[in-house]
């Protein structure tokens, strides 16, 4: 059993604490998977960083969502009050989509990243410690 799967419970709890004091940049509290929570961190930097530099506060943005969708990290962006920017910056978009598109190269059971292989003729990403159990097994609250 890995560090992640021993201590599952008490990493949900504190990032659910830790993304409680962010709550303002969040419309939906972040789905809480561990083996996430560093691009979850990354992507929380990203929009902090943007945010700092809008010289008008009406430009802000916040994180809208984060979940798993169809077993990939997925992340939607949104202006903060609604009256500012119509639409994310591409460059914005593009940075956070590309943080979130490395969900699905990361083990949800641990944490370690997944290789490509050739499974039956598809390429997929896969944990060798966990070859079978990641695609069935998953650890999440939402």
């Amino acid at each position: 059993m890995t560090e992640l799967q021993q201590n599952f419970k008490a990493i949900v709890n504190r990032m659910q604490r830790k993304y409680k004091a962010k709550e303002d940049l969040f419309h939906y509290p972040p789905c809480t998977v561990p083996a996430w929570e560093p691009l979850i961190d990354e992507i929380i930097e990203l929009v902090e960083e943007y945010n700092d530099g809008c010289d008008n506060a009406m430009d802000h943005l916040r994180i809208f969502q984060m979940k798993e969708k169809f077993g990939l990290f997925t992340v939607y962006l949104e202006p903060v009050d609604g009256k500012g920017v119509v639409n994310v910056p591409s460059h914005i978009r593009d940075a956070v989509n590309s943080i979130a598109n490395e969900g699905h190269k990361i083990c949800r059971i641990c944490g370690e990243r997944k290789i490509q292989t050739v499974v039956e003729s598809r390429l997929q990403w896969k944990c060798l410690d966990h070859w079978e159990g990641d695609s069935q097994w998953r650890i999440r609250e939402c």
